[in-house]
């Protein structure tokens, strides 16, 4: 299982150390993108690590992801190319931008799904 290229755009507004650059790096298949990025010291936002709270949302700009371990992922989340990098594992060559919480809050509240509702 050879590791997949995982590309990390970090917005401007990020309020981490890499803000407004790419980032890159080797990510295997069975390593979560957030784990992978904290490991290489890209302290991407997060809270639960659970796939619950939707802190570390992103969009995938490209590539494939599996998000089966997430507590809370929907068919609408995959659907608007929604992803949650703690719980996401690359299926592919990836590149996602990261720190979209209120993109995914927006998401989540048109759709009436949790936390969204609860935070609009």
């Amino acid at each position: 299982m050879s590791p997949h290229t995982v590309e990390i755009e970090v917005p401007e507004e990020c309020d981490i150390e890499q803000a407004g650059e790419t980032v890159e790096m080797d990510v295997p298949e069975d390593e979560y993108l957030l784990a992978a990025a904290r490991d290489r010291g890209i302290w991407l936002p997060a809270d639960c690590q659970q796939g619950w709270c939707t802190t570390c949302a992103a969009e995938l700009l490209s590539g494939d992801v599996d998000q089966s371990d997430s507590r809370r992922y929907y068919e609408e989340d995959r659907e608007a190319d929604m992803i949650l990098p703690c719980t996401a594992k690359p299926r592919s060559d990836v590149t996602f931008e990261a720190c979209q919480y209120e993109e995914m809050l927006d998401l989540r509240a048109e759709h009436d799904q949790p936390p969204g509702r609860s935070k609009r």
